[in-house]
């Protein structure tokens, strides 16, 4: 007797309708089984009952061939299938947003974030000042506007933008009424803003969505204004990126408001994940395949900002859906989650001509704020500075959202997952941190004289491109430029007229000022150095005073000491401690290397995965009683090494709900271990007896559940390592003295491995390590590292003279390959190897307590260190941006007390 058919989930759709159809033609035919009907229609029984699930609409060759089978009419099923998969009228909007940020009136079609949007009312109902965060995508802007609006009776949302006190006006006379002019000069005091408010009404809430502009685009003047403002106001819900929790917390303010305050907007559950891809589709009648919605969640399940990724492939799917249906082909066709908006930005970009290119590539750029230690974001940019053309060329394709008079990205996934975007940006990077530098010069500039540019400043904004200027830009740059010129011809008149004076005293007052410069210089050096010494002192206790001391120092006496002051200070500043956050004292903390998660092991017990941003002191367990753990670079797997003496391999991809998905024959201490960036290849190195006889092998985890293990055939290793991308083995073999070893480069291919490279270098080095690119292998002994090109033909490139002299120091490679930091016992050292020769210091850190683990987060663009106290450090070498990281910061320059204490008889200089 034939098996029952499951019921349909959805017999009221038009799809559930065809596949219902289908059934009756069956049942019409004497209800053969799906194995006769098989063996009528030629194919398989599955394909014939999924024909009929009501799941996904069957291919036109599978329908008639059902059809056939039970004896129905071939052409009426084909007008029926043609009909349901006729694509789709050109008009009609869909049912998702895109990248868009869901508004208030797009509230009937935001789902899967019930629950959050619940906690968020209550607590607003509670609190009067509450912050919302979540990743740059996670949907907190969606949550604020489609949430939480529309549940209360009197709201006013905004963003803070460049001026906030400007923008704070401008919404309120809107609301009020009254003149902005006015509100603006009343508004100077930061506790009116509380008192307009109340005198309109009591009830209002103030929503700022992307409060992290503060940080990015308004002066410190401002953000502290608008800090304070918002303190006087009776009810505040802020929606802030998390990785801007850190600045948040340099306001006591706001710590103060925000304790027991928050939500966190994670990525969304399974379920609600269905939810937000089914419902906005029903409510227009229309049917998501089940194969599309399983595809969904698998591609983007646990990924904090897949929102705006789903909406907008589901846009492009809805384009390409068959008559109501969305479908796995239409969504395949679109490029998927992971494609679909750069396909949409790439064929926008393909339709335009060479000059408009380049317009939208100027265009693009000015619309992003570049990130200090955070990611990049989107800033507002004047439509007036825009060309409208491409402008609308751009919003009409939702890359680019429009208002009256401001222009911005739809969304920063774009910056993500737009490859060509992400070129631009690298390749301007310092020119668009000039412009926008410039940009918000000439905002500023009302003829003032003395806010022109000049020196430095005004040399690296002459190189701009002038066709990427605005008017107002042209304007100053042209105005500081002619003042430039007057200076130097008004110099030149002053040293023509001195000219013979000085001839006439050249004799003695040369010596005397060459005396004296070399006295004022020799000072100098000694007070910064001082200074510099005072700076390592201070910054266990006082990190602000350090970094304040340290650019002091640097600005009196430029040099390697004082430069590696202020890059400790700022790294002391941003430090961030584990244990105080998540109760892990005692505990032992492995960092992954670009991941915002850290794994936790005990003396006994699991592992525990514990996040950055994470209050709690639990998290996910891993293992029954792991040992120690191994963390990728990808943020997908983590190696427990049980205390049984097996290794469990774990899939983390979505960090909340870990899962075993392979177990290894070894534990920790009987091998060695190296892992590649995803841990798809794994080495181990096991001593044969008691040594030093020792063999390695290299595992294939590309399917975790059926291990490979490949021997490299040599039982002299001394150590190896595995090539980030894992296509490459580096082996280094004891030689028949000790003077010599042996370097072999071994090639791993999809089934074997095979030697193509064999080179000697002297018995002192110890260990091994590939750059990013697989191009570099850098060489280790107990005094040096020696980086050698294995590309082709192998030679020595670049020499670091000076490692920490003992077995356990620990180095890596920059992301783009060109530092090396070196770890020891209490520092690491920042080398630049990007030329050929030797290395040139980059700098030198040692504020940290007993540094446990060395990574470089590409994240931040710096190497990162977590040391015993289970603090993290971000070390970064960048002057530039360091100094203007901390120029920023209220209060960094010394007062006059404290500039006379460290640099008697020294005349002040600016800091910044």
């Amino acid at each position: 007797m034939p098996r029952t058919e499951r019921p349909l989930e959805s017999a009221d759709t038009e799809l559930g309708r065809f596949a219902a159809e289908l059934r009756k033609l069956r049942d019409q035919a004497g209800g053969p089984s799906y194995r006769a009907l098989a063996s009528r229609a030629h194919y398989s029984a599955a394909t014939l009952s999924d024909a009929a699930g009501g799941k996904k609409l069957p291919s036109l060759a599978v329908t008639l061939a059902y059809a056939r089978a039970c004896g129905g009419d071939e052409q009426e099923w084909e007008r029926r299938w043609r009909d349901i998969a006729a694509p789709p009228a050109p008009t009609g909007e869909a049912p998702y947003v895109g990248l868009q940020a869901f508004q208030k009136e797009d509230a009937a079609r935001f789902h899967g974030r019930e629950k959050l949007t619940a906690r968020l009312v209550e607590l607003t109902r509670i609190r009067p000042f509450v912050g919302v965060f979540g990743a740059s995508g996670s949907g907190k802007s969606s949550l604020l506007r489609a949430g939480l609006l529309p549940r209360l009776e009197q709201a006013l949302v905004f963003t803070p933008g460049v001026q906030p006190l400007d923008e704070c006006a401008v919404r309120l006379a809107q609301l009020t009424g009254h003149s902005a002019v006015v509100l603006r000069s009343e508004l100077t005091d930061p506790e009116a803003l509380g008192l307009l408010i109340r005198q309109h009404d009591e009830d209002l809430v103030l929503v700022v969505d992307q409060f992290e502009e503060v940080f990015t685009l308004a002066s410190p003047e401002q953000r502290d204004w608008f800090v304070q403002a918002l303190m006087s106001a009776p009810h505040v819900v802020i929606g802030v990126r998390a990785d801007f929790y850190g600045h948040v917390g340099r306001h006591p303010e706001l710590v103060e408001a925000l304790e027991g305050a928050q939500v966190l907007v994670g990525p969304l559950t399974t379920e609600e994940l269905r939810r937000a891809i089914v419902e906005p589709a029903q409510h227009v009648g229309a049917t998501v395949e089940s194969a599309l919605v399983a595809r969904l969640v698998a591609d983007v399940a646990g990924q904090a900002a897949a929102l705006p990724l789903v909406q907008h492939a589901l846009v492009e799917t809805w384009h390409r859906r068959r008559g109501m249906t969305l479908s796995l082909v239409g969504y395949e066709e679109a490029g998927g989650v992971e494609h679909a908006i750069a396909r949409t930005a790439e064929a926008v970009y393909s339709q335009l001509d060479e000059e408009q290119r380049q317009t939208a590539r100027r265009t693009f750029l000015r619309l992003i704020a570049l990130g200090e230690g955070t990611e990049d974001t989107k800033r507002r940019a004047n439509r007036e500075d825009l060309d409208a053309e491409v402008l609308d060329r751009l919003a009409g394709a939702r890359l680019v959202t429009l208002t009256e008079q401001h222009a911005e990205l739809t969304h920063e996934a774009l910056i993500r997952s737009w490859p060509r975007l992400r070129d631009w940006i690298a390749e301007d990077r310092e020119a668009l941190r000039v412009h926008h530098q410039l940009t918000e010069a000439a905002r500023e500039w009302d003829g003032d004289p003395d806010l022109l540019y000049q020196g430095a400043r005004l040399a690296q904004a002459a190189e701009l491109d002038g066709t990427s200027l605005t008017g107002p830009e042209r304007a100053f740059l042209t105005a500081s430029q002619a003042a430039g010129r007057r200076r130097v011809r008004r110099a030149r008149a002053v040293i023509t007229v001195l000219s013979v004076l000085v001839l006439l005293l050249a004799g003695t007052a040369v010596f005397a000022a060459t005396k004296t410069r070399e006295a004022t210089l020799q000072r100098n050096d000694a007070l910064a150095g001082r200074a510099a010494t005072e700076v390592m002192r201070l910054i266990p206790a006082d990190p602000l005073q350090a970094a304040r001391l340290a650019l002091a120092a640097y600005a009196v006496t430029p040099g390697q000491a004082t430069r590696d002051a202020v890059l400790n200070a700022d790294a002391a500043r941003l430090a961030q401690n584990m244990s105080a956050r998540s109760g892990l004292t005692n505990r032992s903390l492995s960092m992954q290397t670009d991941g915002e998660l850290f794994v936790v092991t005990g003396t006994s017990g699991p592992a525990r995965i514990v996040s950055r941003y994470d209050q709690t002191t639990d998290g996910p367990v891993i293992g029954t009683d792991v040992a120690q753990v191994l963390l990728t670079a990808d943020d997908r797997r983590v190696f427990a090494f049980e205390r049984s003496g097996v290794t469990g391999v774990w899939d983390v991809t979505d960090a909340a709900r870990p899962k075993q998905v392979g177990v290894l024959p070894f534990g920790w201490g009987q091998v060695w271990v190296d892992v590649n960036r995803d841990g798809t290849r794994l080495t181990t190195t096991t001593l044969q007896g008691n040594g030093p006889g020792a063999r390695a092998s290299v595992w294939d985890l590309r399917d975790p559940a059926a291990p490979r293990e490949f021997d490299l055939g040599s039982d002299r290793v001394a150590h190896v390592e595995v090539a980030p991308d894992g296509r490459r083995v580096a082996l280094l073999e004891r030689g028949d003295s000790v003077e010599t070893k042996t370097v072999q480069i071994w090639d791993i291919g999809a089934g074997d491995a095979y030697r193509s490279t064999t080179m000697r270098v002297p018995g002192e080095f110890v260990e091994a390590a590939f750059s990013n690119d697989g191009r570099s292998l850098a060489l280790r002994s107990t005094s040096e590292i020696v980086v050698w090109d294995v590309a082709g033909s192998p030679r020595q490139r670049v020499t670091v003279p000076r490692v920490p002299g003992d077995f356990t120091a620990q180095f890596a490679f920059s992301a783009d390959d060109r530092q090396i930091a070196v770890l020891g016992k209490n520092a690491v050292e920042v080398w630049d190897v990007g030329g050929d020769g030797e290395a040139a210091g980059a700098g030198s850190f040692g504020a940290f307590r007993d540094p446990q683990g060395l990574r470089y987060r590409t994240r931040e663009k710096a190497f990162a260190v977590v040391d015993a106290g289970q603090s993290t450090w971000t070390l970064s070498t960048d002057l530039e941006k360091v100094g203007n990281g901390l120029c920023r910061e209220r209060e960094i320059v010394l007062t006059d007390d404290e500039w006379r204490r460290y640099f008697p008889d020294v005349d002040r200089v600016p800091v910044c």
